[in-house]
């Protein structure tokens, strides 16, 4: 049985307080993220019935678990630190590294934290460009995850 405890914080959190770590890609700051979208996680589902079984009934067991890819999204600036790691995967050079994504309350309290293992950029999307318009150039980049894990980042303290 599942129990939720209380907490102090009954309103949702923003979306627009976040913070992204990618460990071993960038000797400083990759900048602010525009948008991050954080994988969807799932469980296969194993169905299988017993011969000697007296019902029809399909039973239901846990299967593999299975990650989406996390999506970046920032304005293009002068580091080109998120091109240089995707580019070193296409020489062969590349190695995966752990990322972090934090998120924090109007107070910038950090309150939840989520870690993902082995990530490694799958896609680059450079910006579109367009004279007819002001909008910021915008590069996403797209990254496989081995694992994800959630935490509260209050317990933490980061």
């Amino acid at each position: 049985m599942v129990v939720l405890a209380a907490t102090s914080n009954r309103n949702p959190y923003d979306t627009f307080n976040f913070l992204v770590e990618i460990v071993g890609v960038s000797q400083g700051t990759l900048g602010m993220f525009t948008e991050c979208i954080l994988p969807v996680a799932s469980i296969d589902v194993i169905e299988y019935r017993e011969g000697a079984d007296v019902v029809n009934n399909v039973r239901k067991l846990p299967g593999l678990v299975r990650y989406g890819n996390l999506v970046l999204k920032r304005g293009l600036a002068d580091s080109m630190a998120l091109w240089t790691w995707f580019s070193s995967f296409v020489t062969g050079t590349g190695s995966m590294q752990p990322i972090s994504v934090t998120l924090f309350d109007r107070g910038r309290n950090p309150v939840i934290k989520w870690n993902f293992t082995n990530a490694w950029p799958v896609k680059y999307e450079s910006p579109a460009l367009n004279g007819k318009t002001s909008a910021l150039a915008i590069e996403t980049l797209e990254i496989a995850v081995d694992s994800m894990s959630v935490s509260s980042a209050v317990s933490q303290g980061t």
